[in-house]
């Protein structure tokens, strides 16, 4: 007969952020906003089991366990991300993006980017609810929000409007990756 080796995972919520769990979510409510779990999504075979802990000596905790071999990773996974959303709702997240190019401006009009980006028309990006956008230059473009996935998803549709050239680097890119630019042709 084999034995059901149970492993657990114990996660400390910090003091500022609020843990309910309904039906098949998990809802994180913070300084900053709230933002939602489905598990289902992420444990589609429901191999992890949650509990919240309120009353531990060290503070609130968040108990994931499971009984699978493999669902090790699963925890894993899923306390990262947890980790990341405490992050979040207390920080917040910064991305910043760079406008290269002779001529390239940003202006924010209420919630649209009106991007001058080296087409012979200006091109306009609505910017979600959930993400505020700051103007610090006017080559540059700052995105904070709670959600680190969903930020980083804005600003690759943002990217996708003027891909960095491969030869001279004019377009939009993320401030803190550089570019490996292509050798121009030789006389």
């Amino acid at each position: 007969m084999k034995s059901i080796q149970i492993t657990n995972q114990l996660v400390k919520i910090p003091s500022k952020i609020h843990v309910s769990l309904e039906n098949s979510n998990l809802i994180f409510t913070g300084p900053l906003g709230k933002i939602s779990l489905d598990l289902k999504k992420h444990d589609t075979l429901g191999e992890c089991f949650f509990a919240i802990e309120p009353n531990a000596p060290t503070g609130q905790l968040l108990n994931i366990s499971t009984t699978q071999p493999k669902g090790k990773i699963l925890l894993n996974s899923l306390t990262s991300l947890i980790s990341q959303y405490f992050t979040g709702l207390s920080q917040g997240f910064l991305v910043t993006l760079e406008c290269i190019g002779i001529g390239y401006k940003v202006q924010l009009v209420k919630n649209i980017l009106q991007l001058k980006v080296g087409f012979s028309h200006g091109v306009d990006f609505i910017v979600p609810t959930d993400v505020q956008v700051f103007l610090p230059k006017a080559n540059t473009i700052c995105l904070f929000g709670i959600d680190k996935k969903r930020l980083y998803q804005i600003a690759a549709q943002l990217q996708s409007l003027k891909v960095p050239d491969s030869y001279k680097g004019k377009g939009l890119k993320l401030a803190h990756t550089k570019l490996s630019l292509k050798e121009g042709k030789k006389k």
